[in-house]
């Protein structure tokens, strides 16, 4: 067992539905879940001699499992909050379960994997998504979307997927998918890169998701300026120039990408800005326990009413991940929460100097995911549901993986 570490990984994914599923299931469910998890780390961290050192991320991680019985304690109603709560914690669980596999043989194969998982979520997501009657992107040809499949629905989802939850959850696969497309190990996985990238980046245009679109971006240019040098310096001379334009017309250009002519929800930045500053004002009062994760429409609504946005099941968070966190777990939350992807961020730059192939290729792409998150995450909260938040956690995980691969799958031990 201590030559394969990566078992304690994937017996952890059994408490990940007790979790997730705790509304649904008996109350003893998720707290048995709870117990299998402290087993598990007991039993692995004695087998491994690893305390606390299974990833770069156990302190950070800890923590934020720390804080959330604050978070339980000030929320205005914990039947909401102890679900999210276990849901996080189901995240971590699956986390976990995948970083650890950098030390499974089999892990050679996650470059074709992550295709796979991309084109089926798409496969999954685009016919459940409710699209929006508005047309946010005039480029769009709305008659596209009558050829599309429609009318898959999950138990308790009658409105379907938020298509900025779908938009947000492509675009963590896109990068990857670009990065193999131009440097794969063979010429089957680039061909398979190559048509998953054109299925996602297709996909996402037709969520006309803004900040998936500008996620997508970034992540696209940060893979191609990585794996393709000569592209470097026509990107930073662009970014230099619409820094340049942003500087002098920023607030009116943002305002028109922002705004649409749908008929509900946030669409403009001043509607946003509102948000952001009731997020901030909820952070400032309650700065050590937050407000409690999935409290954010009931207190918001009660105690810092906006003016420009009706608070209802369509504005369920802040629309900035950041100052969600910083709403829902205070200070302490808000600073764990960059702290990790300070960590995943290092973990991917430190394997893209090391490897090269597939690893190489693999963890430019995902570093250009994280990005994609990072920005998406400045106008939304792509985390918000728990069904989107497992997704994004297991690319935590894939990219927390990544980092560790080669330093741990080369040793004398784990080859054994």
């Amino acid at each position: 067992m201590t030559s394969r570490p990566w078992l304690f990984g994937l017996l952890a994914l059994p408490s990940v539905p007790l979790l997730f599923f705790s509304p649904r299931l008996p109350t003893w469910t998720p707290v048995l879940a709870l117990v299998w998890l402290a087993l598990l780390w007991l039993g692995s961290s004695w087998m491994t001699k690893r305390w606390l050192s299974h990833t770069p991320a156990d302190l950070i991680l800890l923590g934020m499992a720390l804080i959330l019985p604050l978070g339980l304690w000030a929320s205005a109603d914990r039947t909401v909050t102890l679900p999210r709560t276990y849901a996080l914690i189901a995240d971590m669980a699956l986390f976990y379960a995948i970083s650890a596999q950098s030390e499974n043989r089999a892990f050679r194969r996650a470059g074709w994997l992550t295709l796979a998982a991309g084109l089926i979520l798409m496969i999954a997501t685009i016919p459940g998504t409710h699209f929006y009657p508005g047309q946010k992107l005039p480029f769009v040809d709305r008659s596209l979307y009558d050829y599309l499949p429609t009318g898959l629905r999950l138990p308790g989802d009658k409105n379907g997927f938020n298509p900025n939850m779908t938009g947000g959850l492509l675009a963590l696969f896109l990068p990857p998918a670009l990065a193999l497309s131009i440097r794969s190990d063979n010429w089957a996985q680039r061909l398979l890169a190559i048509l998953t990238t054109l299925a996602l980046a297709l996909a996402i245009l037709l969520t006309q998701s803004r900040g998936a679109l500008l996620g997508s971006f970034v992540g696209f240019v940060l893979v191609s300026g990585i794996t393709i040098k000569p592209l470097r310096w026509l990107w930073w001379a662009g970014g230099l120039f619409i820094l340049a334009i942003m500087a002098v017309k920023g607030g009116v250009i943002l305002d028109a990408f922002m705004r649409s002519d749908a008929s509900t929800g946030v669409h403009s930045l001043a509607q946003r800005v509102e948000l952001w500053r009731r997020a901030i004002y909820a952070g400032m009062d309650f700065a050590f326990t937050g407000i409690g994760l999935g409290s954010f429409p009931q207190v918001i609504g009660l105690i810092y009413p906006p003016f420009q946005v009706i608070i209802t099941a369509d504005v369920p968070h802040a629309h900035n991940v950041y100052l969600q966190t910083l709403a829902e777990m205070g200070y302490p939350g808000l600073v764990l929460y960059l702290a990790f992807f300070l960590i995943l961020l290092f973990a991917l730059i430190h394997r893209i100097r090391r490897a090269d192939g597939w690893q190489r290729s693999l963890a430019v792409g995902l570093l250009g995911s994280l990005a994609a998150f990072l920005v998406h995450g400045i106008v939304d909260v792509p985390t918000y549901s728990p069904l989107s938040a497992l997704v994004f956690w297991g690319m935590f995980g894939l990219m927390m993986a990544v980092g560790l691969y080669n330093d741990r799958h080369a040793s004398p031990e784990v080859m054994t």
